[in-house]
């Protein structure tokens, strides 16, 4: 019936449900800056392989992707860089052929947002360098170069401008940040780096590693969506005509894989949402390709798709009805907020500083206050604490023998299956 209805629906009509649905699901789950991610994939696909059936089921299956969903709804800044990034790609695609110099100005001026945004921006940065090279290496000049360079010496200023307000509390938060539990480390063993994608950052993001706090059921599941990814980017390598026609799109992928690859050595899966959508196109194009060629047959490539999206909009289901924010973290803020006094000093994972209302006695510190000398009244322990300390075994041994020996001095006063908060005795 799926294969009957879609092959018999006026094709305007198509268009809007499609539109719909991706409006739905990003507004329903998402923030404005998915749906900005959406557009720009949607503009770049189209622009790419001049296909709108093709670029809409790129926008379909990113409307529904679990880990884009799960990366823009947890108030993270990677959504929004991402976002800028990639409509930095589309608007230079899609304008460079009319005015080059404007294409220029506007994309570079999104990619430095996105840089400002995140220091995942370099992504970007490094994705439109190539694109520019590539397409239009010949048109470049000092002129070019000099349109290119001044979103930069604006954003560089600002910036330097806001660092010089606190040049400590930059030096705390940003460069301390970059440098620790070997988050750099790839860098110095960049064939490790790339192999740690495989065995740590992929598993744990598609349901075959480590769990997040509050968070169970069949998890496993999600490595199907994953398979899916595969199979889409098995089609662009093998298909002699599409790996030729999308080439600049691999070039693109690769560069933004092997980059984060080495500069994220903690492996953090919300850096996904800025690969993601590669992945997305890449199985929109293979399935295009598998329908036009009937390589498979259609109602099997139709309940496939089906199949996909069923698995990613379950598990966003199943994270709703688990209501962990309800469940879970509000009753440990509330029980902070019962029985801590305005001196009493808690450290744990930044988010609870949200809860809380930020108070002045609230301090979020991965090292557990080894370097400061710290020690607080209550320490609330869960899953982001409990994936620092086991990292901090490679990079930081001082660091995975301070915790225990730290919690000697404290007592379990409330625990739920996602946080567990230790007085100090």
């Amino acid at each position: 019936m799926i294969y009957f209805f879609v092959m018999n629906m006026p094709r305007s009509r198509f268009v809007l449900i499609a539109l719909a649905v991706a409006v739905f699901l990003s507004l329903a789950v998402a923030s404005f800056w998915c749906l900005i991610l959406l557009a720009a994939w949607y503009f770049i696909v189209l622009k790419l392989s001049g296909n709108q059936n093709v670029a809409l089921l790129c926008l379909a299956l990113l409307a529904g992707d679990y880990t884009i969903l799960d990366t823009a709804s947890s108030g993270r800044m990677d959504t929004m860089s991402a976002a800028l990034g990639f409509a930095a790609l589309a608007v230079f695609l899609n304008l460079r052929e009319r005015n080059f110099l404007q294409s220029v100005a506007f994309s570079q001026t999104l990619v430095a947002l996105s840089g400002l945004t995140h220091p995942m921006g370099i992504l970007a940065f490094l994705g439109l360098l190539f694109l520019t090279l590539y397409f239009d290496f010949r048109r470049l000049s000092l002129k070019i170069v000099g349109v290119a360079a001044i979103p930069y010496l604006i954003g560089g200023a600002a910036f330097g401008w806001w660092i010089a307000q606190d040049f400590e509390a930059f030096r705390a938060q940003f460069i301390n940040n970059a440098l620790m539990s070997g988050r750099t480390g790839g860098l110095s063993a960049p064939l490790s780096a790339i192999w740690r994608e495989f065995i740590e950052r992929y598993p744990h993001a598609f349901g075959l590693g480590f769990n997040s706090s509050g968070h169970s059921g069949p998890i496993y599941l999600k490595s199907l969506i994953l398979l899916g990814y595969v199979v889409g980017l098995g089609g662009i390598l093998l298909i002699k005509n599409l790996r030729r026609k999308y080439f600049p799109l691999l070039a693109v992928w690769l560069v933004y894989f092997v980059v984060m690859a080495l500069l994220d050595g903690q492996k953090e899966t919300p850096y996904l949402v800025h690969v993601i959508p590669f992945y997305g196109a890449f199985l929109a194009i293979a399935l295009n390709e598998f329908w036009q060629r009937k390589l498979l047959p259609k109602p099997l490539l139709l309940a496939g798709v089906a199949l996909f999206l069923a698995l990613q909009t379950g598990g966003m289901a199943l994270r709703v009805r688990q209501n962990t924010y309800g469940n879970f973290y509000r009753p440990t803020v509330e029980f902070l907020r019962q029985n801590a006094g305005a001196s009493d000093l808690i450290m744990g994972e930044a988010g609870l500083a949200f809860g809380l209302g930020f108070p002045p006695n609230f301090m979020s510190d991965g090292r557990f206050g080894y370097y400061t000398g710290k020690r607080p009244r209550y320490l609330v322990y869960d899953s982001s604490v409990e994936l620092s300390w086991k990292e901090s075994k490679d990079f930081a041994p001082h660091l995975y023998e301070h915790l225990p020996r730290l919690l000697e001095d404290y007592q379990i006063v409330y625990e739920n299956k996602a946080y567990k908060i230790y007085q100090r005795k």
